[in-house]
């Protein structure tokens, strides 16, 4: 009796740890997956918690189970429900345009903000060169004033 209480105890902790390793396999192979049933905003599978979701989960175990690479399980979803089974598109293709064309954007804007940047910056200097700096002997209204005022401080 003594070994048996201890025993029991080892194989339920046994089986919870398994359990627990296979819905960790499980998540894994799901995060890659969308939720398709059309309610949900396309979230992983991992995360979406109605009903087709779970249906998917469990035939993602089963096939785990059966001895399946996560890459086949994929393969599989892709082949049923074609590029609209992932969460995020592949980056092949015609969609390495989605993860290439924000950085494009970005450098192209940056690059403009630049160039309107210069330009309002030489806007602004450009009539302070073209100006010419008056001296006192070469103005003869500032040659008139200084006198006239110079007389009226008498």
């Amino acid at each position: 009796m003594r070994m048996i209480v201890p025993l029991l105890l080892l194989l339920s902790l046994a089986g919870s740890v398994t359990a627990e390793v296979m819905q960790d396999r499980v998540r894994e192979v799901a995060k890659d997956l969308a939720c398709l049933c059309g309610t949900c905003p396309r979230r992983p599978l991992d995360e979406c918690e109605c009903g087709w979701a779970d249906e998917k989960r469990a035939r993602i175990a089963k096939a785990l189970e059966a001895g399946q690479d996560r890459e086949t399980i994929i393969a599989g979803f892709v082949a049923e429900f074609g590029q609209e089974a992932y969460v995020t598109p592949p980056a092949e293709g015609f969609n390495l345009s989605a993860w290439v064309m924000p950085i494009i954007v970005l450098l192209l804007g940056g690059v403009a903000l630049g160039a309107v940047l210069r330009s309002w910056s030489r806007q602004r200097v450009a009539p302070a060169a073209g100006r010419v700096p008056e001296t006192e002997t070469d103005d003869p209204y500032r040659l008139r004033l200084e006198k006239e005022l110079g007389e009226r401080d008498l």
